[in-house]
C-alpha cells in the first residue's frame, strides 16, 4: 500500500502574521504526525490573496519596477486599527509566535503591495520550491523587517533558497506572466475573508490554529 500524500492548500498574504504563525503550527504537526505515521507526507500548495488592496500600486508594466512605494508597518497599521488595537495586537503576536517558535517583529519594517510576490510565488510553485520560497519571504519580512516588496526586495530573498534561479526568476516578473493566475486567485478567494485559510483533504480549516489541531484533521483524512 502507497503510502499516504496529505495535500493541503494554504490562502494566504506574505504580510499577515497569522499566516507565519500559521505555518509554524502546521510544521509542528506535520512532524508530530509522521511520527505516528512513518511514510506519510504532505503536498503543499500556496494561493494569493490580498490582505491590504488599499496599497495595491503597482502598474501593470513590463519590466516591473525595481522598487516600489512602501509605507512604515506601524504606522499603516495605526491608520488602520488605532494605535491601542495595533499595540495589543502586537502582543498577542508576539505570545503566539513564541509559542509556535518564531520571532515576528510585527510593527517594524516597512509595508507594500503584495501582488507582485505573489506572482513570484506563482513562479516557485511552477518549480516545486513554493513552500521554502514563502517561509524565507515571511522571515525577511517578519524576522528581518526586510523590505520584500519590488523586484528587487523579491530576487533578494529568492537568492537565498535553492533551486530558484533569479535571472529566470526576473525575467518571469518582467513578461507579467503570473499576473492573471495572481488576480483570478485574489478574486477567487475574496470569498474567504481573511487569511491564513487551509483546504486538507476534504476539510476547511481557518485562521489561527495550534499543531494539535492540525493533527486532529490529518488524522480525519486517512
Amino acid at each position: 500500500m502507497a503510502a499516504p500524500v496529505i495535500p493541503i492548500s494554504i490562502v494566504s498574504d506574505v504580510v499577515c502574521p497569522w499566516c507565519y504563525v500559521g505555518i509554524a503550527q502546521l510544521q509542528k504537526a506535520m512532524r508530530k504526525f509522521q511520527q505516528s505515521h512513518p511514510g506519510a507526507s504532505f503536498k503543499l500548495t500556496w494561493h494569493a490573496f490580498e490582505l491590504n488592496p488599499d496599497l495595491d500600486r503597482i502598474p501593470l508594466t513590463c519590466p516591473v519596477p525595481e522598487t516600489v512605494p512602501v509605507i512604515s508597518k506601524f504606522d499603516y497599521l495605526v491608520s488602520k486599527f488605532g494605535r491601542g488595537v495595533a499595540e495589543r495586537g502586537s502582543e498577542l503576536l508576539n505570545q503566539r509566535a513564541h509559542a509556535a517558535g518564531i520571532e515576528i517583529n510585527g510593527s517594524s519594517g516597512v509595508i507594500g503591495p503584495t501582488k507582485l510576490v505573489h506572482e513570484a510565488l506563482v513562479y516557485a510553485r511552477e518549480k516545486d520550491k513554493q513552500t521554502e520560497f514563502m517561509l524565507a519571504l515571511f522571515e525577511a519580512h517578519f524576522g528581518k523587517s526586510e523590505n520584500i516588496f519590488g523586484k528587487a526586495g523579491i530576487i533578494k530573498v529568492a537568492a537565498t533558497v535553492d533551486g530558484l534561479d533569479v535571472t529566470e526568476l526576473g525575467d518571469y516578473l518582467n513578461s507579467r506572466k503570473g499576473n492573471k493566475i495572481v488576480e483570478d486567485e485574489i478574486k477567487m478567494n475574496r470569498y474567504i475573508g481573511g487569511v491564513p485559510h487551509y483546504t486538507i483533504g476534504k476539510y476547511e480549516v481557518h485562521g489561527g490554529q495550534d499543531a494539535d489541531t492540525f493533527v486532529k484533521v490529518f488524522e480525519h483524512t486517512m
